[in-house]
């Protein structure tokens, strides 16, 4: 995908992650590779194949169309983003780096006739670039494993400006201000039970690896989840080897607790 056509745009996040082409292939164009670290798909392994990503609840079903298909190194498709829009495009490369790790870099917006759109653009991008840090941690500690799906988020009635004080109050609440990727972590009462090891953060955003209650990636954000919308707080968790019914538990119990602590947001 490239810039040429002066009305594109486009945003690029790259991420150096463990795994040969092939494992890191499976991970991102294959329906539960993709599931273990971002979301359920569907994937016709063909260029002008169907594709289904289900991103609730941050986003509708997407229902769109493969463009790239070159296993192990390019996957690209293109999905309705609205009536007015032209198709968005997203577009992996993955590229051998050595040392039995590869670049991967997420390419995602608009080939032509962008214009007016970049603010949309801008919010997938920032999503892509959160994501990448998940797809790292999964391949580093997770490759190949299965993942439990945990998918909450609590609205909270704020503008996009107060998204750091918004984090900030996130992180109070979590018990990990303050605490640098590396960190150990534990949640303090009243908070559901987790605790492992601070994974990356960035600003309104942290991706904590969970050894308690289950082995798992927990990613939370303070995030508008469309141009002009309102922030929320969500949660996108993996469970990895846990047993049947604890996502679904552990979803339960991170929206309630999420929803009782709404009002902190306000202060």
């Amino acid at each position: 995908m490239t810039d040429d056509d002066p009305t594109a745009r486009l945003t690029g996040h790259e991420v150096v992650v463990p795994g040969t082409p092939d494992e890191v292939w499976r991970a991102i164009a294959t329906g539960p590779g993709h599931a273990a670290w971002l979301f359920p798909a569907d994937i016709d392994p063909a260029p002008g194949g169907a594709m289904t990503v289900r991103r609730e609840p941050y986003g509708e079903t997407a229902h769109a169309t493969v463009t790239d298909w070159d296993p192990p190194h390019r996957f690209g498709y293109e999905e309705p983003a609205g009536p007015d829009a032209p198709p968005l495009a997203t577009e992996f490369l993955v590229q051998a780096a050595g040392g039995g790790s590869c670049v991967v870099r997420v390419v995602n917006g608009f080939r032509h006739g962008g214009e007016g759109w970049e603010d949309l653009v801008d919010g997938a991008g920032e999503g892509w670039r959160m994501s990448l840090t998940v797809l790292r941690a999964y391949l580093t500690h997770f490759a190949g494993l299965p993942a439990g799906n945990v998918d909450v988020l609590v609205g909270l009635g704020l503008p996009a400006a107060e998204r750091p004080r918004a984090a900030a109050v996130l992180d109070l609440l979590l018990g990990i201000a303050g605490a640098a990727a590396g960190t150990p972590f534990r949640t303090p009462a009243r908070v559901p039970e987790l605790a492992g090891t601070v994974e990356d953060r960035s600003p309104g955003y942290v991706l904590l690896r969970a050894a308690e209650p289950y082995p798992a990636l927990y990613a939370l954000s303070c995030f508008p989840m469309a141009p002009g919308a309102p922030l929320s707080a969500n949660l996108l968790a993996r469970l990895y080897g846990a047993p049947p019914g604890a996502a679904a538990r552990e979803e339960d119990r991170w929206r309630t607790w999420l929803t009782g602590a709404r009002s902190a947001f306000d202060n």
